[in-house]
């Protein structure tokens, strides 16, 4: 290969990258991993063993789904769960047995890739 073909190489190169095809269906496997994820948490949340935690989970799981859908340019389904979430009004003191409930919100943080809500005042 001569060097003019390498140099003419290098200034096409943005046509070796995904084509339109390939991006969409990327796209629509995500939208439809987004949908099978979000209705497995939800339905996790509404199941949970621990009846005391359940009800602040399921609104938790609200608002954590709402500053995922914020994060993406789209409007949250119940703003009034992402604003206790993200006022960090959701998080706090859980009782001795809910180590499981702890482990789950930060399991469900990090798949769904948010950041932990600044905690309001005490």
């Amino acid at each position: 290969m001569r060097e003019s073909q390498v140099a003419s190489n290098a200034r096409d190169a943005g046509r070796f990258g995904l084509s339109g095809d390939v991006r969409r269906v990327r796209m629509s496997l995500r939208i439809r991993f987004g949908r099978t994820l979000w209705t497995g948490l939800h339905g996790l949340s509404e199941r949970w063993p621990c009846r005391r935690c359940r009800p602040s989970l399921v609104v938790w799981m609200q608002g954590l789904h709402d500053a995922v859908n914020v994060r993406l340019g789209k409007r949250p389904l119940r703003p009034e769960a992402f604003a206790r979430f993200s006022a960090g009004a959701l998080n706090g003191s859980y009782h001795i047995g809910c180590f499981g409930c702890r482990v789950a919100r930060w399991g469900s943080r990090l798949v769904a890739r948010t950041s932990s809500p600044t905690r309001g005042p005490a």
